[in-house]
Parts: structure tokens; sequence; C-alpha cells
């Protein structure tokens, strides 16, 4: 269901752009593709419950940043030299990490659940397809120059296609003749059921774009907070996502 609405969504932004005002011969079209590292982190609210799912009482937060992928297509009309609409189809590797302790319910293969303690480290995968939709200012360094300076912003529009919790530390259990065993553990559980699939942000960047001949190359800066929260619970929390990315790319125009 949700790849049938992210797929229905690059379809119907895409044919707006790329079909109003096409016998606009003054419009500057450019078509490119980007992509690099991204450092995402959550903000908000204490997220126990997103560590511990329903069951269990781990405590902590995982509001630290965590390195992920950022990359896709984009497509730019400019009505003038100075102003421009961008629309991109961005896939976007979010989340968080931080340190946890707490109860844990815990089940090996083959076995009952038990409640165990644990102590480690948890992480928050998500991976989004995201629509930022964007007004770009367009800049050149000097008169005559083949360099180029951006400033872009405006809202994105986030669909969640898949969301995973990974806990990596150590679990301690009390046997039955009240000695404690501790074993380590690295394991990842999907909870897709925990997080909202829509997410609706901001965006805030700017470009250095170089002329090299027929395409021009592109060093980007970008930085995209959360305006919705992720939580999907009964228990409310207030947890948004943020992320800062650098990426390379390359654009080519025509038109105009």
């Amino acid at each position: 269901m949700r790849k049938g609405i992210v797929l229905l969504v690059i379809t119907c932004i895409f044919s707006i752009v790329l079909s109003s005002n096409l016998t606009a011969m003054d419009l500057r079209w450019e078509l490119g593709a980007k992509g690099g590292a991204n450092w995402g982190k959550l903000t908000g609210d204490q997220v126990s419950l997103w560590l511990s799912g329903d069951n269990g009482q781990l405590a902590g937060s995982i509001g630290d940043s965590k390195l992920g992928f950022n990359g896709g297509i984009f497509v730019t009309a400019f009505m003038t030299e100075f102003f421009g609409i961008q629309v991109e189809a961005m896939y976007n590797q979010k989340g968080g990490e931080g340190i946890a302790s707490g109860e844990l319910v815990y089940q090996e293969a083959g076995q009952n659940p038990k409640l165990v303690q644990f102590d480690g480290t948890a992480y928050l995968y998500l991976d989004n397809i995201e629509f930022p939709v964007l007004a770009v200012f367009n800049f050149d360094a000097t008169d005559g120059s083949s360099v180029r300076l951006r400033g872009f912003a405006g809202p994105v529009f986030g669909f969640n296609m898949n969301s995973e919790q990974r806990l990596k530390g150590d679990i301690t259990e009390e046997l039955e003749d009240t000695t404690t065993k501790t074993t380590s553990i690295d394991e990842k559980r999907e909870i897709g059921n925990y997080v909202k699939s829509f997410e609706f942000s901001l965006m805030i960047g700017g470009a250095v774009y170089w002329d090299i001949g027929n395409v021009d190359l592109v060093l980007e800066g970008r930085w995209e907070g959360g305006l919705t929260t992720l939580d999907n619970t009964t228990n409310y929390s207030d947890v948004e996502t943020g992320n800062v990315a650098i990426l390379v790319g390359f654009s080519y125009p025509f038109g105009g």
C-alpha cells in the first residue's frame, strides 16, 4: 500500500512539473541526480517505548546521530535567472542511536519469552522516500563566472517504507538457582506498526554549481527538520526526525 502511494505521488508531482508551461520557451530547465552522506537523529521526547516496544521498560534516548545514505533525482524549472522551483524524489536513511538499559522481554528461537536486563546501544533505522518541493534562488559567484551559488528552502513530503529497531549489547537473566547469565546480542526487528507512514518536514540548504560544459557539477549541503511526530502508538510522544546531508551530483540544463 505504501509503495503504491509513493509511486502515485512520484507520477503526479513530476507530471505536473514537466507538463506545466512546456510551451513557454522562456523557461530554463535542469534535470539531475545527486547522492551522499546523511547524518540523521531524533529530537523531542524521550523514546523509551520506541526502544522496547509493547513489552519491557527500557529507558534511554536514541537522540545521537546515525550515518546513512541520501540520494535521488530532481528537476528544476527557472522562471527567471534568479528564481526557480525544484522538485526531488529522494531516498533518505534516517533514524538515530543511543545508550539504553532496563528490562526487556526477550525470546530466543524455540524458547518462551523471558524478562531480562539489557545494557547496550539501541538504533532506529528509518528508510524514507521523500519529495521536497523547493524554492531555488540562483546567484552568480562573479560576473561571467562558471561558478553559481544557490540557496533553497521548502516543504518535504515523506513516506516511511521500512522501520527497524536494533539492540546491541548484553542481556542478563536470573536462573532458577539464583545465579545470573549474561549473553551478548545484536538483533533487529521490524517496528513499522509504531511509526507513522507519512512525515511532513522543512528543508533549508545551499549549493555550488560548476559549469563544465554540457553539465554542471553540484556540491550541496542541506538541513531537514521534521514537523510531525513519528509516534504511531497509543502512548503519544512528540518525536521528530532531523538530518544534515552533504551531497554531490550533476545537473543537465536544457530549454530556455
